[in-house]
């Protein structure tokens, strides 16, 4: 019995004997690691590494539109240095005359004709080419029927010929115009009167170069597109 007392009082001893602190210290937990965050969906992704590409604008309206017209050209007179010109000469043209359409207000004109030219017992054929022409058409008026005054002026226009029985031979000429034209559910009906210069004449084995006045007188109709 007194060692069953003595074991017991050991036991009290010990209980007494613990610090506060470690016997009411609450138990130590670890929090549990951040979760990583939510990948982003695929369209994101592919967003984020690709950004949108911006369409380029779209091309400027012509401001004028593609003509296709079949012309007659007549010279009423011409006159100037020996060699160049025959006030007594009859010349006629047939040719198709195509203006370019345009994003300014300045469009290219090309023609390609047949000419003939007679002179009592002398005939020549060939081409004639305005290669380089430039006009500025200015509207009149704007209705269900369009009138349009063009100015347009001609840096190249050559002219090779062959005269029957003999050489061929080249005219170079430059010239200024003013064409009139009236439109209608896209026809049209134009005529131009101009004055042209001619400075260069080549064949037959000579050269001729001086100042020649040409007036033809041009009437065309055609279809705008």
């Amino acid at each position: 019995m007194i060692s069953v007392g003595l074991f017991v009082g050991f036991l009290l001893a010990q209980v007494d004997g613990v610090a506060p602190d470690q016997a009411a210290a609450p138990p130590i937990t670890t929090a549990p690691p951040a979760a990583p965050p939510p990948a982003p969906p695929p369209h994101a992704r592919t967003a984020a590494t690709h950004p949108p590409v911006t369409p380029p604008p779209p091309p400027p309206a012509p401001v004028s539109a593609f003509r296709l017209s079949l012309a007659y050209t007549r010279v009423l007179t011409e006159d100037g240095d020996a060699g160049l010109a025959n006030p007594d000469m009859k010349t006629n043209a047939v040719s198709i005359d195509m203006a370019f359409p345009s994003n300014n207000y300045v469009r290219n004109h090309l023609a390609l004709g047949h000419q003939w030219e007679s002179l009592g017992p002398y005939s020549a054929r060939g081409f004639r080419i305005d290669l380089i022409s430039l006009g500025y058409p200015i509207a009149l008026v704007s209705s269900e029927v369009r009138l349009d005054l063009e100015p347009i002026l001609t840096l190249v226009r050559g002219e090779i010929m062959w005269a029957e029985g003999g050489n061929r031979f080249l005219r170079l000429e430059s010239g200024f115009g003013l064409e009139l034209s009236a439109t209608f559910r896209r026809w049209f009906i134009a005529a131009q009167p101009a004055i042209d210069f001619r400075y260069l004449f080549w064949g037959g084995g000579e050269t001729v170069t001086g100042f020649a006045r040409v007036i033809p007188l041009r009437i065309a109709i055609g279809h705008e597109f």
